[in-house]
């Protein structure tokens, strides 16, 4: 079984380093928990609820499951707010993630490795898909290629990792990952796993890029960036976890062209495990806190109100009272890119009001929102 060709492959490398470092000796903190970020950070599971959770592989599903007509059910409002209120903060890991062989013995599911969906989530992105193309086959089928392109790049990339770790005989993949514990977002590695989705997506035969673009769009810090020049974020990546740099990393131009380039045995779609989860609630894998916010009614600060009535913004006004009206109809509609902005603090988000201009807002709660500043994105501090 190729899976336990993987596994061997990593007991054998990995025997072969010396002692991985703590984390207090590695990062000089006293009292840093030696956690992993990823799936080891997810949100904990009540023990009763542990033994209700079925995790079958995809092959033990059965295929009329992943192949159903065209017709999708629209899944609930509470689904629908937890899974994109997932993605909008924690990216795509907040509803399919990949757990390394490494840690098979550890939370969550001992004794399993691999890639993970979210049963729920696999039904919001094909209904998702359905709503964008009507007449698409499968929508659960091509939701779930889709999410796996993004997970098995990680799984490459792991692999990669490990090939690194023979040649230099230390560790990298766990250090890389206590580095960018409390910063997942800025890891260029999740860049990189929605390039491979992207281009996926891409296909004439799949042809689902527009909504596969504003997916991406809609996840927060470095999985964004997936329209970047592949080399450079590859060579980012690899200065990232060969040479132990942080965020902003120096690229590392010689390397980057061996990026995922990892033996033909590994690089196949049988070579990773893959099961769907079926969690008794689904806020027991994505944390309540992230669901998306209604929106009912929008204001403007008396800043915005003066600004906007004046000659420098005042040609905002008629694409920002469309954006409202369109915030407050639908706020996951494709195109508004609407999500947290954390670097105006609590309850900040940021909404696209047309091609090269954003609008941010504060959420006061019950629906209600506070416009408070509108402009071009370098402007506003998207880059």
């Amino acid at each position: 079984m190729m899976a336990n060709t993987v596994e061997r492959l990593f007991d054998q490398v990995l025997s072969k380093l010396p002692p991985l470092p703590t984390a207090e000796e590695e990062l000089d903190v006293e009292g840093l928990e030696d956690h992993i970020p990823d799936v080891l950070d997810r949100p904990p599971l009540d023990e009763g609820e542990l033994t209700r959770i079925r995790v079958p592989s995809v092959r033990e599903l059965d295929t009329d499951s992943m192949i159903e007509e065209l017709s999708v059910p629209e899944p609930s409002d509470e689904v629908k707010d937890l899974v994109l209120g997932g993605i909008r903060h924690a990216g795509i890991e907040a509803i399919a993630f990949y757990k390394s062989p490494r840690f098979v013995l550890r939370a969550p599911y001992p004794g399993k490795w691999g890639i993970f969906y979210l049963n729920d989530a696999l039904d919001v992105v094909a209904w998702q898909i359905h709503k964008e193309y009507p007449s698409i086959n499968a929508p659960r089928t091509m939701a779930l290629e889709f999410l796996r392109q993004h997970e098995h790049f990680h799984f490459q990339a792991d692999i990669q990792t490990l090939m690194f770790e023979a040649v230099k005989g230390q560790h990298l993949y766990i250090p890389t990952r206590r580095r960018f514990r409390h910063m997942r977002t800025d890891f260029v590695e999740e860049a990189l796993a929605n390039n491979k989705a992207f281009n996926w997506a891409k296909k004439p035969a799949n042809g689902i890029d527009k909504f596969a673009y504003h997916f991406m769009m809609l996840q927060p810090g470095a999985y964004s960036r997936f329209t970047e020049p592949k080399n450079m974020l590859r060579a980012e990546w690899a200065s990232i976890v060969v040479d132990g740099a942080g965020p902003g990393a120096t690229h590392r131009d010689d390397i980057a062209p061996w990026v995922v380039t990892i033996p033909r045995t590994f690089d196949n779609r049988t070579s990773c495990p893959e099961y769907v989860v079926f969690p008794a609630h689904l806020s027991d894998l994505i944390d309540p806190a992230y669901g998306t916010p209604p929106v009912l009614a929008i204001e403007e600060d008396d800043k915005l109100t003066k600004q906007l009535a004046g000659k420098r913004l005042r040609h905002f006004r008629k694409p920002w009272d469309e954006t409202k009206r369109k915030l407050t109809e639908n706020k996951d509609r494709w195109g508004l890119d609407f999500k947290p902005w954390p670097q105006d603090g609590k309850g900040a988000w940021s909404v696209k009001v047309d091609d090269g201009n954003r609008a941010h807002l504060r959420n006061r709660g019950n629906g209600n929102w506070l416009a408070y500043a509108i402009g071009g994105h370098k402007e506003m501090g998207h880059g």
